[in-house]
């Protein structure tokens, strides 16, 4: 069972990595991208009207993969959105999540808010292992140890005052955090889920997307944004609004499911810390923003080295499905 031919042992253990990983690594790097993207275009426009429109396109993308790969007929599709217990459970926690993570940040330190939702990856290899039967890849622990690490050290510039300040209103900002960053756990694992029981990327996006439509649209009606600033968008703007919305939510978010489906869900959220490196290469073209102390560039160095050390040992033992 363990055998390998002559010409599997001469490829090297990047090209045995499993091709739903590199899709999972893709679409994490997109997705580092949007803390900056979004805080670019959120000078300019209202943020639930934003993500309003993201959300439409991505959807609608859904519908369109759903339709070309699944060839289900509207009957079919609303009975199994009806029967599919998983699917329901995926718009409940991306709406429980996508709001948690506002109020959260509303709530507290921006930076206590990443790094609670570094323990991502952790619950979703634990909750996988507990309730879903998945297997944990080796050295899955021993790697998001070392990139939490190094991604703490990026996120935080003074140690020396992190507590400094700190109140009821952020204890209360991070018990939301731990429980938004739960929520993404559940997601990735009911992502995985339900592509195994051949639902179709195209339905997820499709079902998902309709479900965070009606949220932002009504928050977007409930604090009375004015929709009227989208007239008065820059072109810097609008570029930055359309790599958020296609780059990210559409490419993105179709990328991440269709890893979660062929690839083990621990091993895909493992690839999380990545998002740093986009969101830091971004956010210092885009926004000035850039690191300053040799600890954030020892974190961001052992952010790659140990993601990189990581993929390789997976590919080495061909434990990526």
């Amino acid at each position: 069972m363990n055998s390998m031919t002559t010409q599997e042992k001469l490829r090297t253990p990047w090209a045995r990595l499993s091709g739903y990983v590199w899709l999972g690594l893709l679409g994490q790097l997109l997705w580092g991208c949007y803390p900056p993207a979004a805080k670019r275009a959120l000078m300019e426009v209202p943020k639930f009207s934003l993500l309003f429109l993201a959300t439409i396109a991505s959807t609608l993308v859904g519908l369109a993969v759903m339709w070309r790969e699944e060839r289900r007929s509207p009957r079919a599709v609303w009975r199994l959105l009806w029967k599919e217990g998983a699917l329901w459970g995926l718009v409940f926690f991306v709406v429980l999540r996508s709001v948690t993570n506002l109020y959260a940040i509303d709530l507290t330190r921006a930076t206590w808010v990443q790094l609670v939702y570094l323990l991502t990856p952790f619950a979703v290899a634990i909750l996988g292992a507990l309730f879903f039967g998945e297997p944990t890849p080796r050295y899955t622990y021993e790697a998001l140890l070392l990139s939490s690490l190094g991604a703490s050290l990026v996120l935080v510039k003074d140690w020396s005052d992190i507590l400094a300040g700190f109140t009821i209103r952020d204890f209360i900002g991070l018990g939301v955090a731990g429980l938004s960053m739960l929520s993404l756990a559940v997601y990735f694992l009911l992502v995985r889920r339900s592509s195994q029981q051949n639902t179709g990327r195209g339905m997820i996006m499709f079902q998902q997307g309709l479900a965070l439509v009606t949220t932002y649209g009504l928050l977007s009606l409930l604090t009375g944004e004015d929709w009227h600033t989208w007239t008065r968008v820059s072109p810097q703007g609008w570029a930055v609004v359309l790599w958020l919305i296609l780059g990210v939510f559409v490419v993105g978010n179709l990328l991440q499911i269709t890893a979660l489906g062929g690839a083990n869900a621990a091993l895909v959220t493992s690839l999380m810390p990545l998002r740093l490196v986009s969101a830091i290469a971004l956010g210092w073209w885009l926004l000035g923003e850039r690191l300053t102390t040799p600890l954030q560039w020892l974190g961001a160095g052992l952010v790659l080295v140990t993601v990189s050390g990581y993929l390789w040992l997976q590919g080495s033992g061909n434990s990526t499905a």
